[in-house]
């Protein structure tokens, strides 16, 4: 096995048991008083693709349905899910998670 092969399986294996912390910025006018941060665990082996976009599915659709987001074209062309990423702006569609630390606020 090559060295570059040796680094690729082992990025692999490193984002197949990985877990992160996103923290989602959450506010429900009918039962909040203010708005807060919620942390989501996630193993992102259990995560079907390697963008934050598909992190945040898979929160909203496998811990928090009551969750929500605009999304449209997944791609990095419309700019509909543009996010606040750790302090900056970014595009969720095209964020990969080897990008990220642990913590993603």
């Amino acid at each position: 096995m090559s060295a570059e092969q040796t680094t690729n399986t082992a990025v692999k294996t490193e984002a197949a048991t990985r877990t992160v912390t996103v923290s989602i910025y959450r506010f429900d006018p009918e039962t909040d008083k203010k708005p807060y941060m919620k942390d989501y665990q996630v193993e992102l082996e259990k995560v079907s693709g390697k963008m934050l976009l598909n992190v945040i599915c898979y929160i909203k659709d496998e811990l928090d349905d009551s969750l929500s987001f605009r999304r449209s074209c997944g791609e990095g062309v419309c700019g509909s899910d543009g996010i606040n990423i750790n302090g900056k702006n970014g595009l969720a569609c095209i964020t990969q998670m080897t990008t990220l630390p642990d913590k993603i606020e």
